[in-house]
């Protein structure tokens, strides 16, 4: 599932909480995480298929761009595994638009399973659950048994990715594909959101690193994970997982989108930090107004396509 949106929302609608339960946080384990802070209980409840449906156009909207570079409505006739699959978004994506052969939604999370399995149930949609077990790396799948193998915004959450990715390397088809969705370091969420508005305005800097910052700035105060790559890092840990890469692209997403016009700002500072503001100087615009960087758009959702190598 692409848990960023539940955040960014939360940010948007009031500010965000002190970090007074840190302690408590820092001894949870992934499953209560998700389940506690990341599952929102009233936008995973519908009443209609409709609604339902117009959740999830929404949702997409959120992030311009992003559905053509994770698509779901090319699964006919596939096996799909959608690893980390939250409360089911993308499960109903695949399930209206694309006739898929199966299809699995494995999470760690036994309440997001829960929303799933109502959401699929209420589209009529046939799909299997997976309990992931957070202490063991394993899905109760078969060798060379899943056609296409989606995870949005899973992976730079994980202790071990590269595990994760041998795992899912194991049930891929010799022929099959992943589309994985990881955080993008060469991004505005990095170098203008993280870098300038809240190390800097905001005054975490004064408190944590840059990494501390970022984990701090996309799935609440407390996620234990959050990650973020660069092309080239990422492209690296799966080839240690015996994988063959390709970048696909980026999106972004609408906060960065708006928080672009602070680029100048960040760039005058004398405290921003030299890559940071090297890297909001050289940025180009396409037609649309979406940012470049060294020709890729430069927003938070890093997506590639994944093959046996």
């Amino acid at each position: 599932m692409h848990r960023i949106l539940s955040s960014i929302s939360a940010r948007l609608a009031r500010p965000e909480p002190a970090p007074t339960a840190a302690a408590s946080a820092a001894a949870m384990s992934s499953a209560e995480y998700w389940s506690q802070y990341k599952v929102d209980s009233p936008s995973s409840i519908f009443d209609s298929v409709d609604a339902s449906l117009r959740h999830y156009a929404w949702r997409n909207a959120q992030y311009p761009g992003y559905i053509e570079l994770m698509p779901v409505d090319k699964a006919d006739g596939l096996t799909v595994l959608d690893f980390g699959c939250g409360p089911g978004n993308d499960i109903v994506g695949f399930g209206h638009f694309s006739k898929t052969k199966k299809l699995f939604g494995a999470d760690v999370s036994p309440l997001a399973l829960g929303f799933a399995r109502r959401r699929a149930a209420l589209h009529n949609i046939g799909a299997e659950f997976v309990q992931l077990n957070e202490a063991r790396i394993g899905l109760p799948l078969a060798d060379s048994s899943v056609d296409l193998i989606h995870s949005s915004g899973v992976v730079h959450h994980t202790p071990d990715p590269v595990g994760i990715l041998r795992e899912l390397k194991r049930v891929l088809r010799p022929d099959g594909h992943m589309q994985i969705m990881v955080y993008h370091r060469d991004s505005i969420w990095m170098h203008l959101y993280v870098a300038y508005v809240r190390m800097i305005v905001e005054g975490e800097g004064a408190a944590f690193d840059r990494a501390t910052a970022f984990r701090r700035s996309t799935d609440g105060p407390d996620c234990p994970i959050s990650n973020c790559y660069t092309v080239a890092e990422f492209i690296a840990l799966t080839a240690q997982a015996g994988l063959r890469c390709e970048f696909a692209g980026a999106s972004m997403s609408l906060l960065e989108m708006k928080l672009l016009s602070r680029r100048f700002e960040a760039i005058e500072s004398k405290v921003f930090d030299p890559e940071s503001r090297d890297f909001l100087s050289s940025l180009t615009f396409d037609n649309r107004q979406w940012p470049y960087h060294n020709n890729a758009v430069a927003g938070i959702n890093a997506c590639f396509r994944l093959y046996h190598a």
